[in-house]
C-alpha cells in the first residue's frame, strides 16, 4: 500500500476502506440532513413528539456511524479538536446528576438528553468522510432549503396569517414567522442557513446562471431575517458579513469583494423597498427593552449564590422566580443570553468548557477555509464558521441554543468546520477555473 500525507484531521487507511466508508457516509449524510430540516420544519422541534424523534434519531445515527466505521470498514475513529470541552461540559452535567447538585433534577436530567444527541451528532459528523461531491450536494442542499423556507416565511407574513402553515394556531401572543413560534429563533436559524448561498455566489465553483441563483438565495434569506423583526438577528447577520468580508478578502481581490457585496447589500435594501411595511422599520428602530437588564441583574444575583458547579443544567426557569426583581405577568423562560445562562447553570466551571469549545473552533477552523474559492469542501468549512459565527453572537442577545432544531445545526456546522480536511482545488470547471479573484483559462491537453 502506498502512504500519502495526510493533514492532522485525517488518518491513514486503505483504498478499500476509504471507498468503504465515502461509501456508507453518503447515506449517512442523507439521514442527518433530512433529520436537520425536519427539525426545523417541525416548530423547531420544541415540542416533546419533535424533540424525540431528534434524539432518538441522533443516537441511532452515532450508533450505527460507529459500528459500521469499526466493525465493518474497520477505520479508526476520527478525532475532533472539540471533543475535550464537549466532554468536559458533559462531565460537569454527571456531577451535577450524580451528586444531586441541581435544583431540579429530572429537568437537568431532560437537558443533559438534549445535550447527549448533540454530542451524537457532533461527532458522527466527524466520522463521515466527505468528498468533493458529498460536499457539493450539502451545499447546495442547504442552500436550496434555507431559500425555500425564507420564501415560505415571507409569503407567510405577507399573507398576514395568524397560523403557522396556515394551520396550526400558535400560543397567544406569540411572534412567529415562517415554521417557528419565535421570531428571533428563526433568524438564528436562518443565519445558519444565509452563509452556503452567500459563500457559494463568490467562488469559482459556479459562473453565469447559477452566480445569479445563489446571490437570489442571498438576498432572499438576508431579506427574510430583516423581515422577522429580529434586532439581534441583523446585528449576527452582520457580523457575519464582517467575518465573511475579512476572510474571503485574504483569498480574492479586495476590490472585486467588496463590489459584489455592496451590490448583494443593495439587492437586500431594493427587496425590503419594495416588501417592506413601516412596521418593520419602526419595530427595528425601537431598542428600548422593559426586562432584559432587570433579568441581567437577577442572573448574576443567581450566579453569585452558586459560581462553582451553578444551579443544574436546564433549572433556570425554575430558579429564576426566586430572584426576580420586579413584577410582570408574564413566564420568564430564559435569561435571554445563553452565555449567562450556561453562567447561572453549570458554574464558573462549565463556562469555562464554552469559552474552550469557541476559542477552538475559531483555531481550528480559521486556517481551514484558504480553499473556500475552489473546492467544494473549502465553500462548506467557511459556509459552517461564518454560520456559526451568527449563532454566536445571537446567542448574547436570545436563547437560540437551547431551540433543539438550532442547536442540532449549530454543533453539526461545528464538527463541518473543523473536520473536514484541506482537498486539493478543483481545477476543471467548463474549461475555465477562479483563482483568488481573477478567471483563469485552462488549456485543454492534447
Amino acid at each position: 500500500m502506498r502512504n500519502r500525507r495526510h493533514s492532522n484531521l485525517e488518518v491513514y487507511q486503505p483504498k478499500a476502506a476509504r471507498s468503504c466508508t465515502t461509501g456508507h457516509s453518503r447515506t449517512y449524510l442523507t439521514w442527518l440532513c433530512v433529520l436537520l430540516m425536519f427539525g426545523i420544519l417541525a416548530f423547531g422541534a420544541v415540542e416533546i413528539w419533535a424533540t424525540s424523534i431528534l434524539e432518538i434519531s441522533a443516537a441511532v445515527l452515532c450508533t450505527m456511524v460507529v459500528v459500521d466505521r469499526i466493525c465493518f470498514c474497520g477505520t479508526p475513529v476520527k478525532w475532533n479538536p472539540l471533543f475535550p470541552p464537549m466532554l468536559g461540559f458533559a462531565i460537569v452535567l454527571t456531577l451535577q446528576l450524580v451528586f444531586n447538585l441541581t435544583a431540579y433534577r429530572y429537568v437537568t436530567l431532560l437537558a443533559c438528553m438534549q445535550y447527549a444527541a448533540y454530542g451524537a451528532l457532533l461527532f458522527s459528523v466527524t466520522q463521515l468522510e466527505l468528498d468533493e461531491r458529498s460536499s457539493n450536494l450539502l451545499v447546495l442542499a442547504f442552500a436550496v432549503f434555507g431559500s425555500g423556507v425564507a420564501i415560505f416565511a415571507m409569503c407567510q407574513s405577507l399573507g398576514s396569517s395568524p397560523h403557522i402553515y396556515w394551520l396550526r394556531s400558535p400560543q397567544v401572543g406569540a411572534e412567529f414567522f415562517g415554521p417557528y413560534f419565535n421570531r428571533n429563533h428563526y433568524a438564528g436559524m436562518m443565519e445558519m442557513l444565509t452563509p452556503f448561498a452567500l459563500v457559494l455566489s463568490f467562488s469559482g465553483l459556479i459562473r453565469g446562471c447559477q452566480r445569479i441563483l445563489a446571490a437570489f438565495a442571498t438576498v432572499v434569506m438576508g431579506a427574510s431575517i430583516v423581515f422577522s423583526l429580529s434586532r439581534g438577528g441583523v446585528v449576527s447577520l452582520l457580523c457575519e458579513l464582517f467575518l465573511f468580508f475579512w476572510i474571503i478578502s485574504a483569498i480574492q481581490s479586495h476590490r472585486v469583494v467588496l463590489a459584489w457585496m455592496l451590490l448583494l447589500a443593495g439587492c437586500v435594501f431594493v427587496f425590503l423597498f419594495f416588501f417592506g411595511s413601516p412596521a418593520t422599520w419602526s419595530h427595528l428602530e425601537e431598542v428600548h427593552e422593559t426586562f432584559r437588564p432587570q433579568i441581567f441583574r437577577d442572573s448574576l444575583t443567581m450566579f453569585a449564590r452558586k459560581p462553582i458547579l451553578g444551579w443544574g443544567f436546564g433549572t433556570f426557569p425554575t430558579v429564576y422566580p426566586g430572584f426576580r426583581s420586579f413584577y410582570t405577568t408574564l413566564f420568564v423562560n430564559a435569561a435571554h443570553d445563553d452565555y449567562l445562562q450556561v453562567l447561572v447553570e453549570t458554574g464558573t466551571v462549565g463556562f469555562t468548557f464554552v469559552v474552550w469549545f469557541i476559542v477552538v473552533l475559531y483555531r481550528k477552523g480559521l486556517p481551514l477555509c484558504r480553499d473556500a474559492s475552489t473546492s467544494w469542501r473549502g465553500v462548506l468549512r467557511l459556509a459552517t464558521l461564518v454560520g456559526c459565527t451568527g449563532v454566536a453572537v445571537h446567542s448574547a442577545l436570545d436563547f437560540n441554543l437551547q431551540i433543539p432544531a438550532n442547536a442540532a445545526w449549530f454543533f453539526v456546522s461545528c464538527a463541518l468546520a473543523t473536520s473536514l480536511p484541506k482537498d486539493k482545488p478543483s481545477t476543471l470547471r467548463f474549461g475555465r477555473m477562479w483563482v483568488y479573484g481573477s478567471e483563469a483559462t485552462l488549456a485543454a491537453p492534447r
